[in-house]
């Protein structure tokens, strides 16, 4: 892993700090999910260490989406799009 500095300045160039968090929520969202599901799936892997990594993904999600200065409409889209895999994950968690 590597910084790649070229693509933030033309990002930070080209974008606002809102459209930045907002994107930035998005994407920890949808690790979040990514988790959530293999949680379900999860075989002989340990599904905990996806429920795991998912919750850590989902305070991220949150953190930036509260940032993107809407009102709450991303942190709600966000919420909306992450709980019902939430609910799955630990349903198959026992919890």
């Amino acid at each position: 892993m590597t910084f790649d500095i070229q693509a933030a300045l033309t990002e930070v160039q080209t974008k606002t700090h809102v459209q930045i968090e907002r994107e930035t929520a998005y994407k920890w969202a949808s690790r979040a999910i990514a988790c959530y599901i293999l949680t379900q799936q999860a075989d002989d892997q340990d599904p905990l260490r996806w429920f795991l990594d998912a919750e850590d993904f989902r305070h991220e999600a949150v953190e930036h989406a509260a940032m993107s200065e809407d009102n709450g409409a991303t942190l709600k889209r966000v919420e909306a799009e992450m709980m019902p895999h939430r609910f799955a994950a630990q349903a198959i968690l026992g919890m």
